[in-house]
């Protein structure tokens, strides 16, 4: 007030101090609303640093010591309707890095306990039936539970996180549990606050299937601190990344993504369109995805040393560069971090007429071996050079015939008519001396 008082008398007009007096209520208002504009994500944590997340787990575990940039608690307990029982102690705790500390819920779809919930809300009085408009009764009532008790234990979070996961209960329907997400995300921008997503591009997809509400994202799954940047692409949701957690010895930590983050990507150029290449994807197959993202159906699963054919398609998304390619009966996109270019060197096949390994007679005087195939003539002649007077086989109907080395032709001939055209692939087999 006596700063007014100042400008208005330096004026030099006390016609002007009526005016000022009569309009000082519209400005408080303004300053007000100014103060209250909630902080982008991207305010809230210093890009390149790293901070904690910690909850309800951690009340009888000693927290993470100085120095960290920032830290998020959460203010349920694991579940919606829930709550963090240390949330007071924990939140005193986030504040000593010298920024606001953040807070996160935990949501799930009206099932279970607390589901009645569901029932009234802003949506209005829902069908038992009605799991759209139940959903959005739930999510919204649910941040409404989760930010009263924050409020009560005195922790005003700088932005709130929802924390979408499989771990807690969810419809199939992906459009149902849509709706509780953003009757959470309804309520918290009612009250005026930044609002974000902590999930991964595979449990959203699971959970929330097509649903772009467009927010900051806070992605988990990080395989350590080194990797972490590598993640700062992969949003979901319509979202941009601003955090990804990675475990920390027995902490969760979590990387604040830089920008020049966002733009790297897994994977380089392969080769030209209509080169071969070959999956290597450390023994696993590779998902071949309908669209170039690792969120999108997936069309088929490649062997790694499958060969394919680089088709014209690079896409960067997701964190990482998608190359359009043809295999035998599909084509779709996959991760080029997994292709090598030029197809998979030729394994020669086994020479036919030839065991595996050489014959080792047990005391028994037998031997169990693999023949690589070819004719009967080929098999008598290797187990003679193998030191055998007889082969048995077992024929189509599981009956074993002998062959005698370099026996009569009638004494062979049953054997011989078992396998007219030969053995035709590696076969198991027994000789004896």
């Amino acid at each position: 007030m006596h700063l007014v008082c100042r400008m208005v008398c330096r004026a030099g007009c006390e016609s002007r101090l009526l005016k000022t007096l009569v309009a000082l209520p519209l400005l408080l208002i303004a300053i007000a609303f100014v103060r209250a504009a909630p902080a982008g994500a991207a305010e809230l944590f210093a890009a390149g640093s790293t901070g904690y997340d910690v909850s309800f787990p951690q009340c009888t575990t000693p927290l993470p010591s100085m120095p960290y940039s920032f830290a998020i608690v959460g203010a349920t307990g694991g579940k919606a309707f829930t709550q963090n029982p240390c949330l007071a102690s924990q939140y005193a705790w986030a504040s000593i890095s010298g920024r606001q500390p953040s807070l996160y819920m935990n949501l799930k779809s009206p099932v279970g306990s607390n589901a009645e919930e569901a029932a009234t809300g802003p949506a209005g009085v829902c069908q038992p039936t009605d799991e759209m408009c139940r959903g959005y009764n739930f999510g919204y009532k649910t941040a409404q539970h989760a930010t009263a008790y924050a409020k009560a234990q005195s922790a005003h979070a700088a932005s709130w996180w929802l924390d979408v996961e499989t771990m807690n209960s969810w419809l199939s329907d992906t459009a149902a549990n849509a709706r509780v997400i953003a009757g959470a995300i309804d309520y918290l921008k009612h009250e005026g606050v930044t609002v974000g997503i902590y999930s991964n591009p595979s449990q959203w997809q699971t959970i929330a299937g097509s649903y772009s509400p467009g927010l900051p994202v806070w992605t988990a799954t990080a395989p350590s601190a080194a990797q972490a940047p590598t993640f700062c692409s992969r949003g979901f949701g319509g979202g941009t990344v601003m955090l990804v957690q990675y475990l920390s010895g027995s902490h969760d930590a979590n990387y604040a993504c830089r920008a020049e983050d966002r733009l790297a990507v897994v994977g380089a150029p392969v080769g030209p369109v209509g080169s071969l290449a070959t999956i290597a994807a450390d023994g696993d197959c590779l998902n071949v995805r309908v669209t170039p993202s690792v969120t999108a159906e997936r069309a088929a699963c490649l062997a790694t040393g499958a060969a394919v054919t680089l088709l014209d398609g690079t896409v960067i998304a997701d964190g990482y560069r998608w190359q359009l390619i043809s295999a035998t009966g599909v084509n779709g996109w996959v991760a080029s971090t997994y292709l090598r270019a030029g197809a998979a060197p030729s394994i020669p096949a086994p020479a036919t007429g030839t065991f595996a390994a050489a014959p080792r007679f047990g005391p028994s005087g037998q031997a169990l071996v693999v023949f690589n195939g070819g004719s009967v003539d080929q098999l008598e002649t290797a187990a003679q050079a193998g030191g055998a007077t007889g082969v048995w086989a077992q024929d189509a109907g599981g009956t074993y015939q002998l062959l005698v080395v370099r026996g009569p032709v009638f004494v062979n001939a049953a054997f011989r008519a078992a396998f007219p055209a030969g053995l035709r692939a590696a076969t198991a087999l027994t000789l004896t001396r």
